[in-house]
């Protein structure tokens, strides 16, 4: 596992009312960089983060995710996070640490 420097980490937090597209987002930033080979898609339950299966059923975040992306020398986190005022809470915390 690599190490890097705090001069090499990013934490992006993708914020944004539901539906709004942060997870699809999130898909093709990993897509780009080569960090899976094909983007999933929100409404076959397919994505790296809604990986629970309530998120799935219901085809929103339900909590945030943290995902990591290396490019060049940076890591990158993503930070997808729900877009629903009654997972509030979620989002405050990605805030925090973006």
């Amino acid at each position: 596992m690599a190490k890097y420097g705090t001069d090499q980490i990013r934490n992006v937090a993708l914020l944004g009312h539901g539906g709004s597209g942060k997870t699809t987002l999130a898909e093709a930033l990993l897509y780009s960089t080569g960090a899976i080979s094909r983007m999933g898609r929100v409404e076959d339950g397919s994505t790296v983060s809604d990986w629970d299966a309530e998120e799935q059923r219901r085809g929103i975040s339900i909590n945030l995710s943290v995902i990591p992306v290396t490019t060049g020398d940076t890591k990158v986190n993503l930070i997808d996070t729900p877009g629903y005022i009654d997972f509030v809470g979620e989002m405050i915390s990605a805030l925090h640490v973006a």
